[in-house]
């Protein structure tokens, strides 16, 4: 009769083993949604993947040529997983600002942050401007 108190508890215990690892898997195979790079919010989230893809061209594609940026961009720190999502995206003509919600790790080491994109139309793309995460400046690294 002990025994069957920790014979249901370790039951329920694996039960929540085979529920977290299914649901890694299905996280980890489910497609992302097509980005659009006609829209601010799809050209940042574009240029955040290039990155994290180490594709430094395509990164730089989407960035302002003002900055100064070129391939390959200077050294970051990346985490090597992420889940990106956009938290708001305000158009206001030829400008645009998107703020999105970064979460990097896997597991308990994790940490989230917020990160802000200025935008400006050119022609029928967006570019991104000012001082982008997580390069911030490439003009100093140009020799």
């Amino acid at each position: 009769m002990r025994d069957r108190p920790a014979l249901v508890l370790g039951l329920v215990a694996a039960l929540v083993a085979v529920l977290a690892i299914v649901a890694a898997v299905v996280a980890g195979t489910r497609e992302h949604p097509a980005l659009d790079a006609g829209t601010p919010d799809g050209v940042v989230q574009l240029y955040v993947v290039a990155l994290y893809d180490g594709d430094d061209a395509t990164a730089v594609q989407h960035l302002d040529p003002a900055l100064g940026c070129t391939d390959p961009l200077p050294e970051r720190y990346l985490a090597g997983t992420a889940r990106i999502g956009v938290a708001a995206t305000t158009v206001t003509g030829d400008r645009a600002t998107v703020d999105l919600r970064i979460e990097e790790g896997a597991g308990l080491d994790t940490w989230s942050h917020r990160e802000t994109f200025t935008l400006r139309r050119d022609g029928e793309t967006w570019l991104i401007t000012g001082h982008p995460w997580p390069i911030y400046e490439c003009e100093r690294w140009v020799d």
